[in-house]
């Protein structure tokens, strides 16, 4: 029986878990569910990077962000301002864009106690900025956090919290996707009756998959949809997708391998 892992990531982000998926013998239809467009005005971060070194912290809080930023900041980085993010994902982000340690000092929270899942969210990062450089030594000091259009506030109301001088700058902006007929036809067919799971990366997304299923979908495909099995990466996705009705659903740690190893075990 063939098994179908729909990944909902934006395009080129799913590029090492599509490897790992097809290596497994699963086929994988990549279905967006957050439309990633640039800012509209990129004035703000262009001046943030012209001082760059002002800076005692930079933190991208996603992919997306260091890739439509890549354009913007100087070369080579300043190896005096450290870097946060919060996951492996944006980790090979700004590998691709040049950056990496040691040359640059990049802070991503790291391996949990054995037992432990990997946590990769705000929370996750500022424990690891604290262990690395200490959350008070940013007292009166500027932070600069790179992301998108809107966003939790949490890991920047902390930063204050220490006394630290937090901008917040967007460099792209979250649409709602505009799936074609093909890819509904593929939902479709997979919802009458093929095995397979979807991957749910934020809550955003799945409010969004709820908003353009209700529209594009008929009451039995919905319903359908929602009893279709769901992999969340973070605890809060799966709670929202819960809340929204979805009720099949697996909680997993961020990385890749264990997405594939979720997605995989909801298929049989």
């Amino acid at each position: 029986m063939t098994r179908t892992a729909v990944l909902t990531r934006s395009r080129g982000q799913s590029i090492s878990l599509l490897q790992i998926l097809t290596t497994a013998g699963m086929e994988t239809f990549e279905f967006p569910l957050i439309g990633i467009a640039a800012a509209p005005d990129n004035t703000l971060l262009i001046q943030a990077f012209a001082a760059l070194k002002r800076f005692a912290l930079v933190i991208f809080v996603s992919p997306a962000a260091i890739d439509f930023a890549s354009a913007l900041w100087p070369r080579p980085w300043p190896g005096s301002v450290p870097i946060g993010v919060v996951g492996p994902g944006s980790v090979q982000a700004l590998k691709q864009h040049g950056i990496t340690a040691p040359l640059q000092c990049v802070i991503t929270p790291g391996s949990q106690a054995a037992g432990q899942a990997a946590r990769y969210d705000s929370e996750a990062l500022a424990a690891a900025l604290d262990q690395t450089l200490g959350l008070a030594s940013f007292s009166g000091r500027a932070v600069l956090i790179v992301r998108g259009d809107s966003g939790r506030e949490w890991l920047a109301e902390t930063l204050r919290a220490y006394g630290a001088q937090v901008e917040i700058v967007s460099a792209y902006r979250r649409v709602l996707p505009a799936p074609t007929s093909t890819q509904w036809a593929r939902v479709r067919a997979l919802l009458a009756g093929g095995s397979h799971a979807w991957l749910l990366t934020s809550s955003q997304g799945v409010r969004h998959l709820d908003q353009l299923a209700q529209t594009h979908l008929s009451e039995t495909e919905h319903n359908a949809l929602k009893r279709s099995p769901m992999v969340a990466p973070h605890a809060r996705i799966a709670e929202f997708a819960y809340a929204a009705g979805f009720v099949t659903i697996t909680q997993c740690h961020a990385c890749d391998t264990s997405v594939a190893r979720a997605l995989l075990s909801s298929t049989g």
